[in-house]
């Protein structure tokens, strides 16, 4: 399946029916939250795996990543410094990446909102973290206790973020399509007046 069908199916889907194709796993912390209501990001991770407090690496990431992907920050949950900020952000949408996730802080969020950049995070703070100490792009990752490996899709909304497996992806999008029909069709029954507890 190409990239761009992959993506079209995802962008009809949302992350609980997607977890639910997935038994439960691939979520990451129910900390990592969007910062504005309403944002949707889907695309291949590109990783960066960050020092404690060091941005360079995400710097990095950012002259490497290709047009649909989405960056997927390791800093190691660590909120006292940001890892991205909004003149990041301005390169990101030029450069046409789908989103970002952090496991740690951002900074700038007003800034990061006006250009209408997805990002997803722990926290938001007011001091920058360094940029001395490069660590590794595109290598696998634990971001917020879920595995992510170069390639793999990640799928973010108002519920949280979601990280498919590429070798898995067309099973999941299968399974999440044929969860959300089994839901019409209950919330069809209940509108009619049955009893959730009795359809599930």
């Amino acid at each position: 399946m190409k990239r761009e069908e992959i993506e079209k199916k995802l962008r009809g889907l949302d992350t609980a029916s997607v977890n639910d194709a997935l038994k439960k796993r691939g979520s990451m912390d129910e900390c990592i939250k969007s910062i504005r209501d309403g944002d949707f990001i889907c695309g291949p991770a590109l990783t960066a795996k960050c020092y404690p407090g060091d941005m360079l690496t995400a710097l990095k990431a950012l002259d490497e990543v290709e047009k649909g992907s989405v960056i997927v920050i390791d800093g190691g949950g660590i909120t006292k410094y940001s890892l991205f900020g909004d003149l990041m952000a301005r390169q990101a949408v030029l450069k046409g990446v789908n989103g970002v996730v952090v496991d740690g802080a951002i900074r700038d969020i007003k800034g990061i909102r006006s250009e209408g950049l997805p990002v997803f995070c722990r926290g938001v703070v007011t001091r920058a973290g360094t940029a001395t100490r490069m660590g590794e792009i595109n290598v696998p990752v634990v971001c917020a206790g879920a595995i992510v490996n170069p390639g793999d899709w990640v799928v973010g909304d108002d519920d949280g973020v979601v990280v498919i497996p590429k070798e898995k992806i067309e099973e999941v999008l299968k399974n999440s399509e044929e969860t959300l029909k089994r839901e019409s069709i209950i919330r069809e029954a209940i509108e009619q007046g049955k009893s959730i507890s009795k359809l599930l």
